[in-house]
């Protein structure tokens, strides 16, 4: 299974690792990321695909684990999405 956390902050790179512990392989997309959020994924084992297109492509699921301010904009960002 691979499993996309769509914002590795504080909760979705603590989760992310968590699954990373069990043996799933988890992956990003660092396209337009801060510095810190790709710390945070480096730092919990996250895979980075790069881009967001290419990283929903590979994942069988994806977390949305954001502030509830950037909720609607990645809901966009994802519902756009040709899979």
């Amino acid at each position: 299974m691979t499993v996309a956390i769509l914002h590795p902050g504080e909760m979705g790179a603590a989760i992310g690792a968590c699954l990373v512990s069990r043996g799933i392989r988890v992956v990003w997309a660092s396209e337009s990321r801060s510095a810190e959020s790709r710390k945070r994924a480096e730092c919990a084992g996250f895979e980075d695909l790069g881009t967001l297109d290419h990283t929903l492509a590979t994942a069988d699921v994806a977390l949305s684990i954001c502030v509830p301010s950037g909720a609607h904009d990645l809901a966009l960002q994802v519902a756009v999405r040709k899979f």
